[in-house]
Formats: structure tokens, sequence, C-alpha cells
């Protein structure tokens, strides 16, 4: 039985390099997310100035609604990929600490992407990671599928 599953597992971790297939994403920058965040109708504002000089490359907040603020959702570039694998690890933390009595999640990690989604007491919580970057979003469950789509559209 140990040996079918060490045997399954070895297959599982070598998949991806027998079937040629590279399961690292490419990061998007600032730029791409200001453009297709306003092509969603979204306003865009630059928070880096928030934090030092050097803390973060980009930190731009997505916001929709017009009269008042419906959701935000939060794009960050940081220096180093260790940087953003720490902001998603705590991040992470703190979403699950949130979890209510009826929850739903999704997670996963592969290569140089992760993701962590999950739906508790009325709220949506995401944070995704590729490379150096990453998003946050803190937002009314009303808004998932508004953000989930537009989190497909720019491949996070």
């Amino acid at each position: 039985m140990k040996k079918r599953l060490a045997l399954l597992l070895a297959l599982l971790l070598l998949l991806p390099a027998v079937l040629g297939c590279n399961v690292d994403r490419t990061p998007i920058d600032a730029a791409t997310f200001q453009t297709k965040a306003e092509e969603a109708g979204l306003l865009v504002l630059d928070a880096a100035d928030q934090v030092d000089e050097g803390v973060v490359d980009a930190w731009l907040i997505a916001v929709a609604g017009d009269d008042s603020i419906d959701y935000q959702i939060e794009f960050i570039i940081v220096p180093t990929e260790a940087q953003a694998i720490n902001a998603y690890q705590e991040n992470y933390a703190t979403f699950e600490g949130k979890k209510g009595g009826t929850s739903s999640y999704a997670s996963t990690t592969m290569g140089n992407f992760a993701y962590y989604k999950l739906t508790t007491n009325g709220r949506y919580y995401v944070i995704s990671r590729i490379g150096n970057t990453f998003i946050y979003v803190d937002a009314p469950e009303t808004y998932r599928t508004a953000i989930n789509d537009f989190l497909k559209g720019i491949g996070y």
C-alpha cells in the first residue's frame, strides 16, 4: 500500500514535466492591472505612498461603486517573491481565523502561484499570488461573482 502511494505521488509530481506543462504563471504589472481595472469600470487609486519607500514596488486599489465603496481589489507588487509568499501566508492565516459556522473555501498552490478564497459570515475574502505580486480582497459576499470575473480576466 505504501509503495503504491509513493508511486502515485511520484507520478503526480512528475506529470507536469512529462507532459511539458509549465505550472508557473506570468504575473501582470501595475500598468496592466490599472488598464484592466479601468476597462472593468473600476476606479484605480495608487496607495504606494501609504508605506515606506522600498516596501512595495506598486500598490494599486481598484474600487467599485459610484456613491460609496461597494468593494475594492488591492494589487501589490513587492520587491521579492519571498515577501509575496510571506504576505500570502499571513493573510491566509488571518482569513482562516475568520471562518464561521457556514463557510466555503477553495485553495490551491502550484509553482509560483497560490490562491485562497473564503466565503463566510456574509464576507468574501481572496488572497492570490503570482511570483512577487498578490491580490487582496475583503468584500461583501454579494460581489463575489463580479470579483471572481475580474480576477479570472487578469489571471489571478
